[in-house]
């Protein structure tokens, strides 16, 4: 059975489950982790994506994705390696479908990031699609990005001048 879901909620939903997933015990005192990967397995749901599909570029491959994504993150003034994965390369392996990277930093920090994060994607090609104002929202090809900063929500415990700042890419598909 195949259920056709718009790409923003289909990325609003998987930036939450993928958020919800490294939450616990995601502290800034836990850098010393960072850039590990969960170490649960999880097995790739999709089969490699043949992006392009749609008409929208040329394919991109679940690799120049996260090329992407750590070149923005890298532009933005954070480090790709201080953040942590969570079901994108469990236990080694990768996920053809997913991107995401998490990590806590000090909200002046995230509130600095965020716009040249987005305006590094902007360069790459990725085609801005306004959410609100704490979350942004991309796409490029068969690819829906997410990336959004919280100081505080249920089930996150940060200390007071932290940020929990999430990015989560998701290939969904041709349609």
């Amino acid at each position: 059975m195949h259920i056709r879901v718009r790409p923003r909620a289909a990325a609003v939903i998987a930036l939450a489950a993928s958020s919800a997933l490294v939450l616990a015990g995601c502290t800034a005192a836990a850098d010393a982790g960072a850039g590990e990967s969960a170490g649960k397995p999880a097995a790739a749901t999709a089969a490699a994506p043949k992006a392009g599909q749609n008409g929208k570029g040329a394919p991109l491959t679940r690799d120049a994705v996260d090329e992407e994504v750590r070149s923005a993150l890298r532009t933005a003034g954070l480090d790709p390696e201080k953040g942590k994965a969570t079901n994108a390369e469990a236990a080694g392996t990768k996920n053809a479908s997913l991107v995401d990277w998490t990590a806590v930093v000090s909200t002046q920090q995230a509130d600095w990031a965020l716009p040249r994060f987005g305006q590094q994607l902007e360069h790459l090609g990725w085609t801005s699609h306004p959410v609100g104002t704490s979350t942004l929202s991309y796409e490029k090809t068969d690819w829906v990005l997410l990336v959004g900063s919280v100081k505080q929500a249920d089930g996150i415990v940060l200390r007071t001048g932290e940020s929990l700042l999430t990015v989560n890419v998701t290939y969904l598909g041709a349609g």
